[in-house]
């Protein structure tokens, strides 16, 4: 064959108004060789005759133009409106955007990756109108709390279902799941979109899709990003002089001798240890990504091979993980389709102990005193050798706690599914996927022995933790589609069986005397306890969407559920929806529009369940139960809770009515939502009086919450051409309100108090109808007794001047707990996101804002250091403290034991603080190099990326975090135990095609 005939092209590239489109890919198929418009949309290259030359540019409809004899090109690229025609996945199938008839929201793979992320769920921060993601630490493999429309179990999970490439997924290490992998991540959140998942649907089901292959030429990219971490905000602290007169101060109040501490030569005052800054560090995140992709047009792969390693911000602390992928699709014949996804990792991490009043992580940097040293002069960890004053209290050295140690911890997953699609007629598919998720976790930690001045561990320990998650589901489905005049089915029927096995088991074993015998079988005295319990789920679900002439559409929706969860009377539920659609826009009156493109009006309605609660709760199981038999320890068997045989499912109403619009040839989308859903039949443990003889509180079905809020988001193009610029914001308001709770024997509503904080133990939040769940519910802070009120104040209770005061609410003239009261919400009535991108020339700029707003939070650590008790390190806020000189403050008067210190710990608003934030979640500037640099080599394209993450954040809130929520009850909600500390990343990135 004669050699093709190369010509020199050159063009240019304008929109519909003649502008110039500056920065357009020109790429000829099936090729590396390329190139981009110049600033006037020219471009030149060399294509052999016949190629075909791909035009490309961001919001913009792609163009093929093949070479014939011409040499000069002039290219019009139409504005994009195919916003309408993406397709968006929902259970068990897709559908385009234009078609859907529930509530659905969509995160793109730009979005997913436009900064580091820990896991999916920081991806999705702030990006999904009704999804709040709340990152309540900043643990290094990921802390974070989805919750979907609200909050509506209140003892069962609030978490919603995670679905990946098809397999509904158990555990909730999300860490090991690889967020360079996924491509999409659709959120289905009313009740239309979410019953065809049934049982596990009440809070909602995100579904992730993972990359796939496409036919064409092998391609990979290589990602890297290297960043480093600093810890966003620090407690502020009183310096040792400081400390010192806070000392004098509290001991002349309690009577105590304050010989030493009023003599500020003392060498301890000349000591200063800024334990915040011993116990951090730098961290550092390194990331390295291999993607592939190709294929022919019957058979295409995609796969990747990562690395993530992070340096934490707490010293000791690290994390290191290994990402594998493949997925293969192929075409066995015209009848028949495979498709395989896998995925491994393997993830080691060495971790802190935090987020708990006494925890020895960042908390005990702010704990101990600053007058003890950190090191002796050879370097090596010291502490007081004695507990004469002035070393009173908490003196320990929190970096012992912190280096010695060894907390590890190892989690290996296997994760993948494969899908036979048999096509026997045109318009009928029938699909069997088999699926699994494997996850095997140990763990390591040992206790050392150790004798630094006066602390000692005479004697180590070794904890060795293992577990085993095993989750397998086989579904099989068949889709009917069909149309004829104007009239669109599709009809699903399908069945699916899942299985999930937990198998866990821990061993302690204590003895050793040598930090060399660090090992389980080193140990002499041995304690282990261990849990396998299995569960299934067996399921029937069918789904038909109709359409007339593409404006009416409809959806219908039902599916019966058994769980093992519950009794054989109450095991299976049955979960119905429907959905209506109207597509105004394609009305004869509103199709000549030149500003409407889409018009569609919206309505749901539903039933869907929620099984998360423990196993086989309805019956009545034995605990191992030692006792005394004559002079013998004997092991016997007795209760631990009290079955409950018609315990059923917990199930919720939603009502969705909702609006999607489109104008502008596609350049602005909208969508509003209102919905309102009851959550009823609540699955509570019901508390129990002590002579009830259990441990466990029994599980039963009492109540009903309400969360009610409407939902708006808009996706604009701003401006086109040589600038363009585009709005991605979103705002969710929520209501959420515990209608009905149960009630006692003697027809007392029920209320549920969350967990007591520590030292006064006393509950900061009461669940009760007619207020949040887990609302928060306690004593008035009213300043502090002032001279000439002494009479008042001592027969109140016991107070004088400078000692706190509280409301007086129920006026009887005495501090009992009749003056408590709710103070507050632990829940945002709002939250959301906005993210302006830029893009001009190679260059792209993006800046994203997420806020949340309407909610407190408790700060516990205010509420151990802030009450002007030496006994621990102080916050500098204490300073302005209460004196008979001093009486225009709102600080109580210092004290070290005796009512004051007993009034000052009490749960109160004085430690209950606004949590309202808007932050700087992310700001990135990109650089794509010049396409015509690489033409005709090898490399297609290379992009360099600064980004900055969590660089500003505006808010009142005097924590490390307005977000920090320590307590996976929700019973709790909002309480701060000081987590993690969050950290400010800024990072490099590149990006390399080839």
């Amino acid at each position: 064959m004669p050699d093709a005939v190369r010509i020199p092209i050159t063009g240019t590239v304008t929109d519909e108004n003649g502008e110039a489109i500056p920065g357009a890919t020109v790429l000829v198929e099936g090729t590396s060789t390329g190139t981009a418009t110049d600033i006037d949309g020219k471009f030149s290259l060399d294509a052999d005759e016949g190629a075909v030359l791909l035009i490309s540019f961001i919001g913009y409809q792609s163009q093929r133009i093949t070479v014939g004899n011409q040499s000069s090109l002039s290219i019009t690229l139409l504005e994009d409106q195919s916003s309408l025609e993406e397709v968006v996945v929902v259970g068990y199938g897709t559908q385009k955007k234009a078609d859907i008839t529930g509530s659905v929201a969509s995160v793109s793979e730009e979005l997913l990756q436009s900064r580091p992320v820990a896991n999916f769920e920081d991806a999705l921060q702030g990006r999904a109108s009704g999804v709040q993601v709340r990152q309540t630490g900043g643990d290094l493999d990921g802390k974070f709390s989805i919750n979907i429309r609200g909050i509506g179990s209140v003892t069962g999970s609030n978490d919603p279902l995670i679905v990946v490439d098809g397999v509904p997924l158990f555990s909730s290490d999300f860490s090991t799941i690889n967020p360079k992998d996924i491509t999409a991540i659709d959120i289905l959140k009313d009740a239309s979109a979410t019953a065809i998942y049934g049982a596990r649907a009440a809070n909602g089901v995100v579904i992730i899709t993972t990359k796939k292959g496409q036919a064409g030429k092998t391609q990979f990219t290589f990602n890297t990003d290297i960043g480093v971490e600093e810890i966003v905000r620090r407690f502020d602290l009183m310096s040792s002089q400081e400390q010192r007169e806070l000392f004098v101060e509290a001991f002349k109040n309690s009577n105590r001798n304050i010989s030493v501490y009023d003599d500020p030569n003392h060498p301890a005052w000349q000591v200063d240890t800024d334990w915040q800054e011993l116990g951090t560090r730098t961290g550092v995140r390194q990331n390295y990504n291999l993607g592939f992709s190709g294929g022919s047009e019957k058979t295409q792969f995609s796969g990747s091979v990562s690395y993530l390693d992070r340096k934490g911000t707490l010293v000791n602390s690290d994390l290191k993980t290994w990402f594998l992928r493949l997925n293969v699709s192929s075409e066995i014949n015209k009848l028949l389709k495979v498709s395989t996804n896998m995925t491994g990792s393997h993830q080691k991490q060495n971790l802190q102990n935090n987020d708990n009043w006494g925890s020895t992580g960042y908390r005990s940097l702010a704990f101990e005193h600053s007058y003890t040293p950190a090191y002796d002069e050879n370097g090596n960890l010291t502490a007081i050798d004695n507990q004469a004053a002035p070393y009173f209290g908490a003196n320990n050295n929190p970096l012992i706690d912190l280096l010695m140690p060894a907390r590890e911890q190892d989690v290996t997953r296997l994760m993948g599914n494969t899908k036979f699609d048999f096509t026997p007629l045109d318009d009928l598919t029938i699909s069997a996927n088999i699926g699994g998720d494997v996850l095997v976790g140990s763990g390591y930690s040992y206790m050392p022995v150790y004798q630094i001045g006066i602390f000692t561990r005479p004697e180590g320990s070794v904890t060795v933790p293992n577990r085993q998650e095993i989750n397998w589901v086989s579904d099989i489905t068949a889709n009917y589609e069909k149309a004829f005049n104007q009239h669109v089915f599709k009809l699903l029927a399908g069945f699916s069986a899942q299985q999930f096995v937990f198998n866990n088991s821990t061993v302690t074993g204590a003895g050793t005397v040598n930090n060399s015998l660090n090992q389980l079988s080193n140990q002499i005295n041995f304690n282990a306890s261990g849990t396998k319990v299995s569960s299934g789920l067996l399921s029937s679900f069918f789904r038909i969407n109709y359409s007339y002439h593409d404006k009416l559409l409809l959806t219908g929706t039902v599916r019966r559920d058994g769980s093992s969860k519950f009794g054989p009377s109450t095991r299976f539920g049955v979960f119905p929806s429907g959905s209506i659609a109207w597509r105004v826009s394609e009305e004869e009156f509103l199709k000549s529009s030149n500003f409407l493109d889409d018009l569609k009006i919206r309505t749901s309605y539903g039933l869907t369940g929620n099984q998360e609660i423990g196993d086989f709760a309805f019956l009545t199981r034995a605990a191992s139960t030692p006792y005394v038999f004559g002079n013998s320890l004997v092991i016997g068997n007795s209760p631990q809770n009290i079955g409950n045989p018609f315990l059923q499912w917990e199930s919720t109403k939603q009502f969705d009515a909702g609006v999607d619009m489109s104008f502008i040839d596609g350049r602005i989308y909208a969508t509003a939502d209102y919905y309102n859903r009851v959550s009823q039949d609540l699955l509570v443990a019901s508390p129990i009086p002590l002579t009830a003889g259990v441990a466990q509180e029994p599980i039963v079905n009492l109540g009903s919450v309400l969360n009610s809020g409407f939902e708006f988001s808009i996706n604009s193009r701003n401006t086109v051409g040589k600038i363009a610029w585009s709005t991605n914001f979103n705002i969710s308001f929520n209501k959420n309100e515990v209608l009905d709770i149960g009630e006692n024997s003697i027809g007392e509503s029920l209320e549920i108090p969350g967990q007591n904080i520590p030292l006064s133990n006393q509950p900061a939040n009461l669940s009760r109808a007619g207020h949040p769940v887990g609302a928060f519910y306690m004593w008035q802070f009213d300043g502090v007794w002032q001279l000439g009120e002494e009479d008042e104040a001592s027969s109140w209770s016991g107070a004088v001047p400078g000692d706190p005061k509280y409301k007086d609410l129920n006026g009887n003239g005495v501090f009992d707990v009749g003056d408590k009261t709710f103070v507050g919400n632990p829940h945002p009535r709002y939250f959301g996101g906005i993210d302006n991108s830029f893009s001009y020339k190679n260059f792209n700029l993006s800046v994203f804002f997420d806020f949340a707003g309407g909610y407190q939070v408790y700060n516990t650590a205010r509420n151990l250091l802030a009450r002007g008790v030496p006994f621990v390190q102080n916050f500098a806020e204490v300073n302005g403290f209460w004196t008979p000189e001093n009486p225009s403050t709102t600080i109580p008067r210092p004290s070290q034991g005796g009512n004051t210190t007993t009034l000052v710990t009490m749960v109160s608003d004085r430690f209950l603080e606004t949590a309202d934030f808007i932050r700087l979640k992310n700001l990135s500037l990109s650089y794509n190099l010049p396409q015509q640099w690489f033409a005709g080599k090898a490399i297609q394209s290379t992009k360099f990326t600064l980004t900055g993450t969590n660089l500003l954040i505006f808010t009142n809130y005097t924590g490390l975090d307005p977000e920090a929520s320590s307590r996976t009850s929700l019973l709790s909600s909002g309480i701060d135990y000081t987590p993690y500390p969050q950290t400010r990343l800024v990072s490099l990135s590149a990006q390399v095609t080839f």
